[in-house]
């Protein structure tokens, strides 16, 4: 669904998704689940690195993904992106890929971060993985 009336909120203007999950027979699977991921990023002050994850799906139709990376504040600046989205296609799986970046001049220590994937309704939180920077 999407508003396009100029005389309405701005924010009623979005394109608005939703989701009715229909199981047929007796056809059991998970809606989205870890295939793979995240791994420990360890890097020193000026590198890149990537931090991905791996989900999948038993639903019998491509659904939509949305995920988030989480992490403390003072790594925001050099973990990115915030969120993607993404198309898991039916019975398959889709990698996530999130950038991990701390510039020249970042001090070493350690942090955690973790991503959040919503899709059809359901959330997945992957393990927490520590990032050092070196």
């Amino acid at each position: 669904l999407t508003v396009g009336d100029p005389e309405v909120p701005r924010a009623w203007r979005q394109c608005v998704e939703d989701v009715c999950l229909v199981t047929v027979g007796d056809r059991h699977g998970e809606v989205l689940r870890l295939r793979d991921g995240p791994e420990d990023v360890v890097l020193a002050a000026g590198e890149s690195r990537r931090l991905a994850v791996t989900v999948g799906t038993d639903a019998a139709a491509d659904l939509a993904v949305e995920a988030h990376l989480i992490s403390p504040w003072g790594t925001w600046e050099w973990t990115g992106p915030a969120a993607l989205g993404a198309v898991l296609p039916a019975g398959g799986q889709v990698a996530l890929e999130f950038e991990v970046a701390p510039p020249p001049g970042t001090e070493p220590g350690q942090w955690w971060a973790l991503v959040r994937v919503a899709a059809a309704g359901e959330l997945l939180y992957t393990p927490a993985v520590r990032l050092v920077v070196t």
